[in-house]
This record gives structure tokens, sequence and C-alpha cells, in this order.
């Protein structure tokens, strides 16, 4: 008779039989991809980032470097629920925040989540305490950008950020993790490829609570290459103390290179706070600082250029042969078209009287240049303007510059619909109306005209000049471009001249002042040269912006710009 116990028998036996077909199903029909699920659990893949090349100045100084950066960071797969709190009060963050990151997409199975960055060495004693109360989590040493002068060279080297998930699907995966850097701005944008170097990584084996047991394999990291510009750190931290508190842009090239010594804008930012990712409420301030400290003047903003452009005017009505460094002009103060026109008037009120063009450069003599403009149209002013580098694109490493508006009687026609105007020629003429430069292009034009005519290409990044092509001399004659020289020497040397309170007593300066109208607000404030005359080894712009008078708030700047520079004994880069 079946009895209980032989039903029991028999389930006990059905029993074994599934728990044995199982087994056999797990150990042998799919014991292979157990066995690769178990390896796969125990062997994980750390990436290790490449340390980010260097950037020096001229004298291997450094202005771009990396240090030490300590990372909390957990793998979610070894997590437990309790971590959550323990790990959320150790690094004082929400709960929430710490579940999102954990739960952020990553770039394979048992990857390392990035928890916190850059945290205290403090903080990385505390956590290292508490590691057999984290499971999963860890500390990891890197590298983090940083930039030592802060503001100093801030345009020029610029900074960078976190890879986006878009730009991440985009990229190479062997160069470019989930929390890789890019260059966002500056040498580090326009070099990004050069600096990032390439990853590396460790394959390793853990234990069931996710301890190392041993490390299976390593690719060391190849460092990225460094750069060195032609800047020069100590003469660029002098003039950005110089400009600090002001809205302005000083240039300044080496003639013998064409390498910038200092190019400097203010107000300006730390890059550090791009970095940091504990400066949120810093990148904000500055994202949002009516200031606009992130724009830098001398290449991506665009200004009337005022009287420094009656260079560009007085080198068009020479070169045209409309006048003669002796064509004179009367100056009474005002300036009219014809008769029933509406008077200009020179910012002498009472007039300069009879000037030839060295003394109307001089002097800055609005009524001079209002006389050789009637001799002149705005399309042959334009072509001279664009012959010495204004309105035209312009590169640098750092970027491709917003070219000014050098306008014409076809631009407006196309803009506006209207005809050109004499008295919008008049205007043109000493650099008001339409017009528009970067502190740069000016920087560069003073230059043309300080090599006689050879063509500059100015550079940041040190070059070897044996390589690089001849730039190709300007469409202007010499004994022309000679004669906008030394009247730059009077602007500057003469008891006359606008430029008087930039003379230096240990050589003679040449240079042009501007004061272009900005109305309503207070005019903006130019000057540019060169130094020495005679031999020029320097070509500079100073721009303040509502600055007022160019031959008093810029003209000052240059004095002490070029006391800087002698002080420090500044020579031309190899």
């Amino acid at each position: 008779m079946f009895t209980r116990f032989h039903f029991f028998q028999a389930f006990v036996f059905i029993l074994l039989t599934l728990l044995g077909l199982g087994l056999f199903q797990t150990q042998v029909v799919r014991g292979h991809y157990y066995y690769e699920l178990s390896r796969r659990n125990r062997v994980r893949l750390i990436p290790m980032e490449a340390p980010r090349g260097r950037v020096f100045d001229r004298q291997s100084r450094l202005l771009a470097t990396n240090r030490a950066s300590y990372n909390v960071i957990a793998i979610p797969e070894d997590v437990t629920p309790e971590v959550y709190p323990r790990l959320a009060k150790l690094l004082e963050m929400p709960e929430k925040d710490i579940r999102r990151r954990m739960s952020a997409g990553r770039e394979f199975p048992f990857a390392p989540a990035m928890i916190k960055e850059d945290i205290s060495r403090e903080l990385t004693f505390k956590i290292e305490e508490h590691r057999p109360e984290l499971p999963g989590v860890s500390i990891r040493a890197d590298g983090i950008r940083y930039y030592p002068y802060g503001e100093t060279a801030a345009h020029v080297i610029g900074y960078i950020g976190t890879v986006t998930p878009e730009e991440y699907g985009a990229l190479d995966r062997d160069r470019f993790g989930m929390n890789s850097k890019v260059g966002r701005a500056g040498i580090e944008k326009v070099f990004d490829d050069l600096l990032r170097g390439w990853r590396g990584g460790e394959q390793i084996e853990v234990d069931a609570r996710g301890q190392l047991v041993q490390v299976l394999s390593d690719r060391k990291p190849e460092p990225g290459s460094d750069i060195t510009l032609t800047l020069d750190l100590e003469f660029q931290k002098k003039i950005m103390k110089l400009i600090k508190g002001l809205h302005a842009s000083i240039a300044v090239l080496d003639l013998e290179t064409d390498g910038l010594l200092a190019m400097a804008s203010a107000p300006a930012y730390d890059p550090n706070i791009f970095v940091s990712p504990a400066a949120n409420e810093q990148r904000l301030q500055v994202l949002k600082d009516e200031n606009a400290p992130m724009l830098d003047r001398g290449i991506n903003a665009a200004y009337p250029p005022g009287s420094v452009f009656k260079l560009v005017t007085a080198l068009a009505g020479l070169d045209l042969g409309k006048i003669t460094p002796e064509t004179r002009f009367k100056c009474a103060g005002t300036f009219r078209l014809g008769p029933k026109s509406k008077p200009a008037h020179c910012w002498l009120h009472e007039g300069h009287g009879s000037l030839n063009l060295y003394e109307a450069l001089e002097r800055s003599c609005n009524v001079y240049f209002f006389n050789v403009a009637k001799r002149l149209t705005p399309d042959e002013i334009a072509h001279y303007a664009r012959e010495l580098g204004l309105g035209e694109p312009l590169k640098i490493e750092i970027s491709r510059m917003a070219p000014g508006l050098i306008p014409d009687s076809a631009w407006k026609k196309a803009r506006f619909n209207q005809p050109w105007y004499q008295g919008e020629t008049m205007n043109m003429a000493i650099g008001q109306g339409y017009m528009l430069v970067t502190p740069f292009e000016i920087m560069r034009l003073t230059s043309i005209i300080a090599k006689n005519g050879k063509g500059v290409e100015p550079h940041l990044v040190v070059q070897d000049r044996s390589t690089m092509p001849e730039a190709p001399r300007v469409a202007i004659q010499e004994q022309n471009l000679d004669v906008i020289r030394r009247a730059m020497l009077q602007v500057v040397e003469s008891d006359y001249g606008t430029g008087q309170l930039a003379r230096v007593d240990f050589d003679k300066l040449a240079g042009k002042t501007g004061t272009a109208q900005a109305p309503p607000l207070k005019a903006h404030s130019w000057m540019t040269g060169f130094f020495p005359y005679k031999d020029p080894q320097l070509a500079f712009v100073v721009f303040v912006e509502h600055g007022g008078s160019g031959g008093v708030t810029s003209a000052r700047l240059v004095k002490q710009m070029l006391e800087a520079w002698k002080d420090l004994h500044v020579t031309p880069a190899a």
C-alpha cells in the first residue's frame, strides 16, 4: 500500500532529480556562459586618463600644468544599499545626487562611476578610514588642470571642460572617456589634439568583495605634448596689473619674430573655476557678469577707431597723389562741405591754423583730414584700409577673429539701399561713422608701417621661422610709409603732439592717439605705435573702452607699459 512515507520518498526523489537537472543545465549546458559572467565579474578594466601637455611662456615658465587630484569613485555593481546614506554623510552630499551619479551612463559594465571630484586630503583620509563600511567605493588619484597665474593670460590659454554626452558619442574611444576633459577656449581648444595624449588603463582581478587581487595587465597613458608660447609671463603680469579695473586691451608684438610678447584683456576671469567642480557658483557669476570678463576685447570686439585711422587716410591721400607731405590746409576749428551744410568741428575749437601733413597727424587735426576726404572716395579709403589688414579675417592660434567693418559705397547700398554721401566720407576719414575695428587689427596695421610695408603675421606659439613663408608686402610706396613714420614720431616727441604723455626718457617713440566718439557714453581711448623709432623692436596697441582722451588715458598706459618692458629687459624670442 502506497503510504505517506513512500509519497514523501517520491517527492524528495523528484526534487533531487529536478535539482540535478538544474545543476546539469547550469554547469554543463550553460557552464561556459556562466563562467564568462563570473570572469567578467572578477575582472575589471580601470581607465587611466593621460596627463595633459603643459603650456610654457617664452622663458619656459609654466602657464598651464596639472596638479594631483583625489576623486571618489564607485563600482555600482559592488555597492550595497547601506552605502548610500553613509557616503552621503561623509561627502556632505544629498543621497539622491549620489544615486543619480551611480546610475549615470558608463563606458562599460563594472566601470567606475565618478561620485565627487577633487576632494580635500582630509576627506580622503576620512573615506579611507571608513572603506570597510563602503564596499564598492574607493579613492582614485588623478591629475587636474591647473593655471598657476589665474587671470594673467586667461584669454590666451583658455580653459577645459568635461565632454558632453553628445560629444562623447562622436569621439575616439581610445582617447576619450565619459569624464574626459576637452579644450573649450584659447590654446587649450585649438591645440587640444596635441595637448591631450592617449589614455591607458589597467585590467585587474578582484575578489567577491570587489577588493584587488592582482593586476592582470596594464597600458601606461601617453602624456600629451607641451606647447611653448611667445608670451613673456612677467611682462604680461605687469600689463594686466596696469589695466586692472578697466575695460581695456593691450597687445605688444615682437617685430623681429612677429611673436606676441603680451596679449591682455580686462576684465578677465580665472580659468581654474572651469576645472574645479566646487566653483559652480563662481562660474555662473562669470558667465552672467554684465562686464563680460570672458570677452577678449583685443580680438573679439570691434570699435570705431577714431583718429588712429587718420594714418590710413593719410596713406591713401599720399599713395594716390592727392596730397604731398607739404600740402597745407587751414583749420579754423570748423569745416563746411557747402555754404548750407552743417559745420563739422575740430577737437580744438579755436583751430590749429595752417598745417602740413606732419603737423596734422602730430596734432590730430580733424579739419585737415576733412579736406583730404574731399579729394578721396570712400572706396579708395576702404581699399587702403583693407590693404593694411583692416576689416579682413585674420587668424591667430587662439581664434579666428571677428573682423571689423570697413564700409564703402557698395556696402551701404547693400545694407541700407541708399547712396553714399560725401559727409560720410568725412566721418570715415577720421575713423567715425559706420567703421569698426578690433584693437588687434590696429596693432597689425602699425606693425606693417613700422616694418616699412613688410607683411606681418602675428602668432602666439613659438615657431621654426626657417619653415615659415614670408608674408607679402603691402602695395604702398615705401616713401609714403616713411612719411607716416616720421609724423608718428612727432606725435610723441613734439611739444605739440597729442601723444607726448607717452614719452619715455630712454629712447624715442612713434605713435598715434585716437579718441573715438561713442555717444551717449564717454569716448573710447586709443594709442598705437612702435618702439624705438630707429630699428623698431615692438609694435603695440592700447585701447580703453570709454576711457576718454587717447592722448591722456592710453598715452599714460603706453608710458607705463614701456617702462615695464625696459625694467624686464625683454628681448626678442628666438
